[in-house]
């Protein structure tokens, strides 16, 4: 009986707390943590694209590339020819069918030799455009001067520029003076990672650094294959050491490990961009007790000029008066209360209520950063 009644107590004490907690407006935020897979939020250190540039030449340009007066062009089309055995002179390849350009490519991580990637290709002269032409065979350097691939291709630049045999009117679409060479450079060399290179194990790496998410990660990796697998070095690298039955095995790790479901946790972050009055928040935003106040100053300045004819007993000619006027008027002024711990929700609903616009919004943000209410990072772009 004893118990039914303590039962029956911690109900009623129960509801009075929720009905509480409902009546005071009070929403209870969901944790921080977002469940989501480890390949998802973690990249393995090391295997990573690497940057290819070389130089080279566009040529079968319809009279749209280089002028004469860009010196390298020339000097590399009199090379290109002495390496067929033609010897000329800088009078000899006075030609605009030519543009001189720097070649960029992205060299995937696990490329082998033989594989096809794309290239970028933008005009380093006076070019007008690339349209309808082709590269010619381009050596692509890594920064340890190594050649990795090699491009040569028709360039497409997604664009077209036309005009008349004057050249004095034309029409142009897009960006005519870079394309790209679509599967135009073929790998010379494979790519050796750290995963190759190293078979004891590798280290995970966060995309987003945090201290609670390495640690999590941790313990999960550790659940799943055994304590002393994973240890969270900093906010940013996991050490994993691969298990005994995945010995000289990280590939099969990889594939085991990359589903597991990790709790992310997420910062209270707002990004600002100024130029095109963007705000984002993420996380669990909260503010300090505060109070808003804010309002549009309308400042509107008029002038008429009104002609004043002369007296009826003077030649003088007739005189112009200016008349300016100057009124100010600030609208929409709210004071708004914010209680202390509101959540995101909370605050946009709060902000909503005086009717401020994206650009407005930013303004108080910053206000609200600056006086140590709102408990958020703030990243302007």
């Amino acid at each position: 009986m004893r118990m039914k009644m303590q039962m029956q107590m911690k109900k009623i004490v129960a509801a009075a707390v929720l009905g509480t907690v409902l009546a005071s407006g009070v929403v209870l935020a969901p944790a921080g943590a977002q469940p989501v897979r480890l390949k998802d939020v973690a990249r393995v250190q090391g295997v990573t694209a690497n940057q290819l540039v070389g130089y080279g030449v566009v040529m079968g340009l319809a009279q749209s590339g280089d002028s004469t007066s860009v010196l390298f062009t020339s000097k590399t089309i009199q090379n290109v020819l002495q390496s067929f055995g033609l010897s000329t002179t800088s009078q000899d390849v006075r030609t605009r069918n030519v543009a001189a350009v720097i070649v960029t490519a992205s060299l995937p991580a696990f490329g082998h030799s033989g594989d096809t990637i794309d290239v970028t290709v933008s005009s380093m002269g006076d070019a007008v455009s690339l349209q309808g032409g082709t590269l010619v065979l381009t050596e692509l350097r890594a920064p340890n001067n190594l050649v990795y691939a090699t491009a040569q291709g028709p360039v497409s630049v997604g664009g077209f520029t036309a005009s008349d045999a004057t050249g004095a009117n034309s029409i142009t679409k897009n960006h005519v003076t870079a394309g790209r060479v679509p599967q135009g450079a073929v790998l010379a060399r494979d790519m050796i990672t750290n995963i190759q290179q190293d078979q004891a194990g590798f280290s995970y790496v966060l995309t987003s650094p945090d201290f609670k998410t390495a640690a999590r990660v941790a313990q999960t990796l550790n659940g799943r294959f055994g304590a002393g697998t994973a240890r969270a070095n900093d906010a940013e690298t996991i050490r994993v050491n691969l298990p005994p039955r995945y010995a000289g095995d990280p590939v099969n790790f990889l594939a085991d490990a990359g589903d597991l479901s990790v709790n992310a946790d997420t910062l209270a972050k707002v990004v600002v961009n100024e130029r095109t009055g963007t705000v984002v928040m993420g996380g669990d935003i909260t503010l300090a007790t505060c109070a808003i106040a804010h309002g549009n100053l309308s400042i509107t300045i008029a002038t008429q000029n009104t002609v004043v004819p002369p007296g009826p007993f003077t030649n003088a000619p007739a005189q112009t008066q200016t008349n300016t006027r100057i009124s100010a008027t600030e609208s929409g002024r709210r004071l708004v209360y914010i209680s202390g711990a509101a959540t995101l929700a909370q605050v946009v609903r709060a902000l909503n209520t005086i009717g401020v616009s994206p650009r407005d919004l930013i303004a108080i943000i910053q206000a609200l950063r600056e006086s140590g209410s709102l408990q958020a990072d703030v990243e302007i772009i």
